[in-house]
């Protein structure tokens, strides 16, 4: 599918961080429009000028002996005008390639950063959960030898009420 003028125009990048300026890229773009413009202008006023020449060569009656006519060639520079548009096409699918690539290289750097931001908040979490569970064990077993502390203090004073 051929690249249009109104395609680069409408065109709009998803902007990511550390990413290319958007004001830049859009100033390129609009380079790129003007510079197709121009082409596409000279390719129809070349096909429009060959046109002519090819009706007007054709009201020419042939003579006994024809000379030669010198007509204007306009190949060479329609021609370059076409290799320039693909050499700008070929830059901008670079162009975009690029960025794409230096937004994927990007994109995996800042969640590697998370994931290790995450896995050293998991870690510390961790350990802290595991103090405060250390923390409940000493309780309880605290608390279970207290308990049976006083059962065996009420049971000293039973076994005394009883004998006396």
């Amino acid at each position: 599918m051929p690249i249009t003028v109104p395609m680069i125009e409408e065109k709009e990048f998803k902007t990511k961080i550390h990413g290319y300026d958007p004001v830049e890229v859009d100033e390129f773009l609009d380079e790129i429009c003007d510079e197709m413009i121009v082409m596409q202008e000279e390719i129809a006023r070349l096909q429009a000028l060959l046109a002519q020449t090819q009706r007007d060569l054709a009201h020419v009656q042939p003579v006994a002996a024809p000379r030669p006519v010198a007509v204007p060639t306009p190949a060479p520079v329609v021609q370059d005008a076409s290799e320039s548009a693909q050499k700008l096409m070929a830059n901008a699918q670079r162009l975009y390639d690029e960025t794409v690539a230096q937004a994927k290289e990007e994109a995996a750097a800042i969640i590697a950063r998370a994931q290790d931001s995450v896995s050293g908040q998991l870690t510390e979490e961790k350990a802290q959960l595991e103090q405060q569970v250390n923390a409940l064990h000493a309780d309880a077993k605290a608390y279970r030898e207290r308990i049976l502390s006083l059962m065996d203090e009420l049971r000293a004073k039973l076994d005394e009420a009883e004998l006396d």
